[in-house]
């Protein structure tokens, strides 16, 4: 009897110490909210069954998801990146850039994500090296991508905004192969898809993200690097090397927005990325990532993502709520989500 009720505890608290859990109660609530808001504002069908509605709010919240992502595996391992938008105005200008001087799509693709990978290479090893905090050095490096970005257009073609159009092959409708590189960046427009390319991106790398932070050993490294790095160095586990990979996932993924954004648009622009990665973190902390490391999940993030792209979209479908009024929603939420997570833990810590 009395081991069946210890089972019973034990059960009841790792189903409470999980980091989404906040996230999941966080979604239902502001789904239900919002049903209800544009139940009495007439909009339900606009936000909620209208395909352009449906669009809006997903699509947000892949954008951020992708970048979520990386902020949560890096929070997870107990750092930071507020590089992350400027990275995609840097990985956006960079292709544009390389498409201008006459580089062929793929060559372009691969030579863009080389860049910022070996950027995320950089950051990783300053933070690792030198034990400056990653706040400082990835904001040094916030202003230093947004900066190189303009500077490189405007320095070698004088315009601040690329347009690349004349240098994209048309996707299938246009007579093209739809199998070609040229279009896996734009293969919603190829295959008629209702999505833009970079919600099924967002599905798939959820899915990856996901098997390798709870099924594989680099996973484990990761939350005992975030958790008590003096101690995983002495059992092995390569902290330096596995928060550098994690700087090179999160700047690989900003590429992967820069570019994706470059090919749905036909041009890069300096101000891409403005504040994404300050709703990626928030995302993170909404869906249960500590910001002291060693607790989260990429679930938790992407349940984060679709709570913020709900409200931020949600917001346009109700006429009497002002639409500033977001920015506070959003700050309230990231406050009761952090509060809600400690509470959480402490409860389990203490049994």
């Amino acid at each position: 009897m009395e081991d069946e009720r210890l089972r019973k505890v034990s059960s009841l608290q790792s189903f409470v110490s999980r980091p989404e859990l906040g996230s999941v109660f966080g979604l239902a609530i502001i789904v239900l909210t919002f049903m209800s808001l544009t139940t009495v504002s007439g909009t339900f069908s606009a936000m909620w069954t209208n395909p352009i509605g449906i669009q809006a709010w997903v699509e947000l919240a892949a954008f951020v998801g992708i970048l979520a992502i990386g902020a949560s595996l890096l929070m997870i391992a107990g750092e930071f990146d507020l590089s992350m938008g400027a990275n995609i105005a840097l990985a956006g200008h960079s292709f544009a850039l390389l498409l201008t001087f006459g580089v062929p799509v793929l060559p372009a693709i691969l030579i863009t994500f080389i860049e910022l990978a070996f950027l995320g290479f950089i950051m990783g090893t300053i933070v690792v090296r030198t034990g400056l905090p990653s706040f400082i050095v990835t904001l040094g490096f916030w202003f230093a991508s947004r900066g190189f970005a303009v500077f490189l257009s405007q320095t070698l073609v004088n315009q601040s905004r690329l347009s690349v159009k004349p240098y994209l092959k048309p996707p299938a409708g246009g007579g093209e192969d739809p199998t070609l590189i040229d279009n896996i960046f734009a293969f919603d427009k190829a295959f008629g898809l209702p999505f833009d390319a970079e919600v099924y991106y967002f599905a798939i790398l959820v899915i990856i993200t996901a098997f390798m932070l709870h099924r594989t050993r680099f996973g484990n490294w990761i939350y005992a690097s975030g958790g008590d790095a003096q101690a995983a160095r002495a059992v092995g586990v390569p902290v330096n090397r596995v928060k550098i990979s994690l700087f090179m996932i999160s700047t690989c993924l900003a590429c992967l927005l820069g570019v994706l954004t470059v090919m749905t648009s036909g041009a890069s622009d300096p101000k891409a990325g403005d504040f994404r990665e300050l709703h990626a973190i928030a995302a993170a902390v909404i869906g249960g990532c500590a910001l002291m490391g060693g607790y989260g999940s990429v679930i938790g993030a992407v349940l984060g993502a679709f709570i913020f792209a709900i409200a931020s979209r949600g917001i346009n479908f109700v006429p009497f709520i002002d639409n500033n009024l977001f920015r506070v929603m959003l700050g309230m939420m990231v406050l009761g989500a952090a509060l809600l997570n400690q509470f959480l833990r402490n409860r389990v810590l203490r049994g």
